[in-house]
């Protein structure tokens, strides 16, 4: 005979139960745990840049006259305008002076390059919001169009334009124009509102820019993938070229390897890492880690740094370190904030029309 106390005593069931050992194991799969950082942290990044170019609307419209308060000019939207920002860095490194206008968008590049050298181009799969943009276009191509698929070779055809691009707008920095007339295109007006010249294509686009960017999101869409990260940003190109040089690479081992694909399925950069025999050098892989946590072989694919194996937590850990330690040093040294005047803005703002 049952007591009353065991007759009344709630009894879980197998159904109950299965939720909680679900998400149990879910936060024990290192893919899904690497998968949450990494969109939580572009989530962050994201919504702090989305406030900044908020902001810098309303100084926009502010200066157009079309609002009646503006919030200051903010730093994280000088990243617009990356043209200026290597143009301003490599003043820097010749003349140890910095543009007085937007410095912000030189620390953003600089930052970008850092980590491409140590960490891979974990700057556009960890940090940039266009690139959580765009990634998130091709995930909703891949449900609209599953089927649409493209050949190696149609790939690498895809991802060339941007190297290009790089190359192309390295040497235009670096060779074709002088660093005096950078100097003096610090006090012209409309430098000191390169930020904003970006934004009013994007409020104002001409035809050209708006065929471009149907061009980009529709490609996007029916391909199922971050096309203008992948296949035309040229300072991912750049990045990607410094990334060569990074002592962090991806190493499968075809001893280890089962050949299951689930790191190829993975890589967001859409590289055949299984097929891999050597070393991932290559300026696509963008540091995302996505492939190293999906391996299900032990000792198959390895992150190794100097030849030496390191976990693959080294990554985020890296990009993170890099994205403080920078912030706090240029705004230590006074390179962050720019000293552009409000009137000073206004006419910048009119010789852009």
């Amino acid at each position: 005979m049952s007591t009353a106390s065991e007759s009344t005593a709630p009894t879980a069931s197998p159904e109950a139960a299965a939720p909680a050992e679900s998400k149990a194991s879910r936060w024990a799969n290192k893919s899904f745990v690497l998968h949450a950082l990494r969109t939580t942290v572009r989530a962050i990044v994201l919504i702090l840049f989305t406030v900044d170019c908020v902001r810098l609307a309303l100084l926009y419209f502010w200066v157009q006259g079309a609002a009646d308060v503006n919030f200051g000019r903010p730093q994280l939207s000088a990243g617009l305008s990356p043209l200026s920002g290597l143009f301003d860095l490599w003043t820097w490194v010749k003349t140890g002076q910095v543009d007085p206008a937007l410095p912000a968008s030189m620390v953003i590049v600089l930052m970008g390059l850092i980590m491409s050298v140590f960490a891979k181009r974990s700057f556009c799969s960890w940090m940039c919001p266009v690139g959580t943009l765009f990634d998130a276009l091709g995930v909703v191509g891949r449900r609209i169009f599953p089927g649409v698929h493209v050949s190696p070779k149609v790939q690498r055809v895809i991802q060339a334009p941007k190297f290009v691009l790089g190359l192309f707008v390295i040497g235009f920095v670096l060779f074709l124009v002088p660093t005096s007339t950078i100097l003096v295109a610090w006090n012209a007006p409309y430098w000191r509102v390169s930020d904003m010249a970006v934004l009013k294509l994007f409020i104002q686009p001409g035809v050209p820019i708006a065929v471009v960017g149907l061009v980009v999101l529709g490609l996007s869409l029916l391909l199922g993938r971050n096309y203008w990260c992948h296949g035309l940003c040229p300072l991912g190109g750049i990045y990607g070229i410094a990334s060569k040089a990074s002592p962090l690479v991806v190493v499968r081992d075809p001893k280890a390897c089962i050949s299951c694909k689930a790191c190829s399925r993975a890589c967001g950069a859409h590289i055949a890492v299984d097929e891999s025999t050597s070393p991932l050098r290559t300026g696509d892989c963008t540091g995302c880690m996505e492939c190293v946590a999906a391996c299900p072989a032990q000792g198959a694919l390895e992150l190794r740094f100097f030849k030496k194996p390191v976990p693959l937590w080294m990554v985020p850990c890296a990009v993170l370190v890099i994205w403080i330690v920078v912030w706090v040093a240029a705004v230590a040294l006074g390179v962050w904030y720019g000293t552009v005047t409000p009137e000073q803005i206004i006419m910048g703002m009119r010789t852009l029309g």
